[in-house]
């Protein structure tokens, strides 16, 4: 409290200076100078409950590491560059590649201007983004710069290990991540169906576990991309065979993409409903500004599709009936801050309906959702603008441990791995306050 106090009270003084109620591509560094953050760093975190894999790890480390591994190239097309380790098909309009490795001889900044590829960092965030569809166009692209490279094999490898790497160094012991499973493909070319991409997944987990033993590990949330009727009817129909070989790690489904552009869950109804009684949901909803629009209907619809957590829920706020559903059913919110603000949802984090959510004790979980494209390694700096904005001033320890616990607690690991987890956790904890009382003293 003395560490958050004296750093609310320079933010007085000093609106400029002020990371709680500034954009985090402003913020950052500030955040990084203070003291809350390296308290918040050391601080065990937990599940992390909502993250995308293939933006999910440093993009420095994917330029320093993924750029440089033989074979890379870059295609330009109509739609932007597309990074790959193979000759595309002719649908992305590649009619030219260049060796990656040849152009970084051309260029010093070549891996700067690379990393701005898969980076949405800007330093006057306001003028280069907007508005809302601005933002969203640059970073829907970004992921279409960089599947193809995250799909072949041994990146891919490289790829997942580091992102539970990234995890574990910022103090997760266990994640539930939502991914695509993309069709990955080897140096020669061959395609791989989506059951190798899983048993990849859990070899990596299996041995980073090994390595690692207070590390819970992590399960697969199977997405489809919302975008087309067609695609999402496709996507069930692959979850459903991915869940049924791999149940104990293909553990859920959702669709992802723009929420305002997309399909509704009502549109898919039929087959969402014909999903196996094991099959668990985890629906995007409310992540969006419009109030009385028809994608009010995916809160409700979630809700009434028994939804195990909602995804942001930003527009929950707006609608009590169904607030006080999500608490009487124990719906857990997948809350990221900076993901709502850096895609142009609320501007100031005290304004962030959040805030109400605690005030009402909606259970709550906070999570870092694509923290590679801004620069936003680990889910620590969301842990900064929850209690540093998103709380009240007088909130310190308490809230911080019930949204740890609450991590756990709206996990779909099973009895045993919970209790175990807990059990962790618990002694991880004491371990973490015992500490910092120590360096307290040693600082007064």
């Amino acid at each position: 409290m003395n560490l958050k106090e004296k750093e609310l009270d320079r933010g007085f003084s000093h609106e400029d200076q002020n990371p709680a109620a500034l954009h985090f591509f402003k913020a950052k560094s500030l955040i990084e100078k203070g003291d809350v953050f390296p308290f918040l760093k050391k601080m065990p975190k937990g599940a992390l409950l909502h993250v995308h894999d293939s933006a999910s790890v440093s993009s420095k480390w994917v330029i320093k590491n993924l750029t440089y591994m033989t074979g890379m190239l870059r295609c330009s097309s109509s739609k932007g560059d597309v990074f790959t380790f193979r000759k595309l098909k002719q649908k992305h309009g590649c009619s030219y590649y260049y060796k990656v490795s040849e152009e970084r001889n051309w260029s010093r900044k070549y891996d700067e201007k690379l990393e701005k590829s898969i980076n949405l960092r800007a330093a006057y965030p306001e003028m280069v983004f907007p508005n809302l569809g601005d933002i969203w166009t640059r970073f829907q692209g970004m992921f279409s710069t960089f599947n193809d490279a995250f799909a072949y094999v041994h990146a891919f490898r490289r790829y997942i290990w580091q992102m539970l790497a990234e995890l574990y160094s910022d103090n997760v012991m266990y994640a539930e991540v939502r991914s695509t499973l993309p069709e990955l493909y080897d140096q020669n070319g061959k395609i791989y169906p989506k059951e190798f991409t899983v048993r990849e997944y859990i070899n990596i987990n299996k041995n980073f576990v090994k390595k690692y033993g207070d590390f819970l590990g992590i399960k697969i949330i199977y997405c489809g991309l919302r975008h087309d009727l067609n695609t999402i009817k496709t996507s069930i129909k692959e979850f459903k065979q991915l869940h049924k070989n791999f149940p104990d790690f293909i553990i859920g489904f959702d669709l992802v993409g723009q929420e305002d552009k997309g399909k509704t869950l009502f549109s898919v109804l039929n087959e969402l409903n014909d999903l196996p009684k094991s099959a668990k949901l985890f629906f995007h909803g409310g992540e969006t500004n419009w109030f009385g629009s028809v994608m009010d209907t995916n809160l409700l619809d979630a809700i009434l599709l028994k939804t195990k957590r909602i995804g942001h829920g930003y527009a929950l706020a707006k609608h009590p009936i169904l607030m006080e559903k999500v608490i009487n059913k124990e719906i857990a919110l997948e809350v990221s801050p900076i993901s709502n603000q850096v895609l142009n949802l609320v501007w100031d984090l005290r304004n962030h309906p959040a805030a109400i959510y605690l005030s009402k004790n909606i259970p709550m979980t906070i999570t870092n959702d694509d923290p590679g494209f801004w620069d936003a390694q680990g889910v620590t700096y969301d842990f900064y603008y929850a209690i540093m904005s998103l709380a009240p001033n007088d909130a310190g320890i308490r809230l911080l441990k019930g949204l740890v616990w609450n991590s756990l607690n709206y996990s779909v690991l099973t009895y045993g791995e919970k209790q175990r987890g807990l059990n962790i956790l618990d002694r991880r904890w004491n371990s973490f306050l015992i500490a910092a009382h120590f360096r307290s003293r040693k600082k007064a």
